[in-house]
Order: structure tokens, then C-alpha cells, then sequence
């Protein structure tokens, strides 16, 4: 009986690369793209200046497969956003605002870079349509909420109001800088959701 076939591993060119989406990472956190140079990228990956266009024609093209790479996670995050909930709705959306806080700690600086006017427009696009999928959820939720007479009616609309609360909550878990701690950030975001969605008044 033959011995069986050992599992490949990561190829040095396969290591390389990740080295260099892990150097743009890291780098990203602290600057945009546009000031992060191609030797600063090779050298944080151990490569030459010239070996990182093996990998990627241009900065741009490596935003894309840093995006390439979370999308998954990213997606996994975007659909259990509001599901329909099995338990009361104040638990339901700080359990959504954790899922979008735990959403930008992972990724915040690939999210930053994607948003930025000299991104390619593939992941400008990205991101408009991952914002979609959170306005949508929320629509949905809101719509329900207004059937069953939990929340009142509008106006606003459910669209404009899903709209004006997942910008809200996309700017004050981007922009907080540490101004508030977590669970004090999921707290309050998910306070402003409760009240903007079931006041009377």
C-alpha cells in the first residue's frame, strides 16, 4: 500500500504574498493608501521593490485582494444583521451594533482605504453594495416592527430612516477613536436605534 500523499503547503510565493496583504494591513491602520509606497510594502514583506509587481500591478489592484480576503468574513458579518430576531428587540440591536463594531475592529482599515476617492471604483463599489445589504436588513426590520404595531409609523419611511441610522452607526464606530469604550459604544448606538425606531413622540 503506498503511503499516502502528503497535503501541500503554502508555496514560498503563496507566503510572500500574504506577507504583503499583511504589511498593507497593518500599514493601512495608520495612513491611506495613496502615502504608502511600494518599497515601504516590499521591505515589510521581505521582498524587493521590483518582485512586489510579481504579486499586484499597483497598490489599487492590492486593496482589491485585501478585500478579496475579507469578503467572506465580511458577508458572514452583513447577514446575521437583524435577522429576525428570537428574543427581545433592545438585545437584538446591540447584538447587531457588536456585529458591526467586531465588523470595522477586523477591518476597519481595509473599509477606510475602500471608501477613499482614489480607491478603484470595484471597491468603492464594495462597499456601496455592503452598505446596501445593512440598509436593506434594516428596512426589513423596521417594516415589520410597523405591521405588528411595535413601532409607530412613519414618517420617515423605513427606507430613509434604515438610511439615516446605518450612516449614523457606520461614522460613530469608524470615528470613535477609542473616545468611548466598547460596550459603553454599543450601549449608546444601540440606545439612539431604540429610540429613533419605537418613540411616540
Amino acid at each position: 500500500m503506498s503511503a499516502p500523499a502528503r497535503r501541500r503547503g503554502p508555496s514560498k510565493g503563496d507566503r510572500k504574498q500574504e506577507a504583503l496583504l499583511e504589511t498593507a494591513e497593518r500599514l493601512l491602520a495608520v495612513k491611506p493608501l495613496a502615502e504608502i509606497g511600494i518599497e515601504e510594502l516590499a521591505k515589510g514583506a521581505g521582498i524587493s521593490r521590483s518582485s512586489f509587481y510579481f504579486y499586484f500591478e499597483s497598490r489599487q489592484a492590492m486593496l482589491l485582494a485585501l478585500l478579496a480576503r475579507a469578503s467572506d468574513n465580511l458577508i458572514t458579518q452583513v447577514e446575521g444583521w437583524l435577522e429576525p430576531e428570537s428574543e427581545d428587540t433592545r438585545a437584538s440591536l446591540c447584538r447587531s451594533i457588536e456585529l458591526a463594531v467586531k465588523m470595522w475592529d477586523e477591518h476597519g482599515s481595509v473599509l477606510f482605504a475602500a471608501q477613499n476617492p482614489d480607491a478603484p471604483a470595484e471597491a468603492r463599489q464594495f462597499m456601496a453594495d455592503l452598505t446596501g445589504r445593512l440598509v436593506a436588513a434594516t428596512e426589513d426590520m423596521i417594516n415589520r416592527k410597523r405591521a405588528t404595531g411595535a413601532a409607530p409609523p412613519g414618517p420617515p419611511s423605513a427606507h430613509s430612516l434604515a438610511t439615516m441610522l446605518v450612516g449614523m452607526t457606520e461614522h460613530g464606530i469608524s470615528h470613535n477613536n477609542g473616545a468611548l469604550g466598547q460596550a459603553e459604544l454599543v450601549d449608546t448606538l444601540s440606545t439612539i436605534w431604540h429610540r429613533a425606531l419605537f418613540a411616540t413622540d
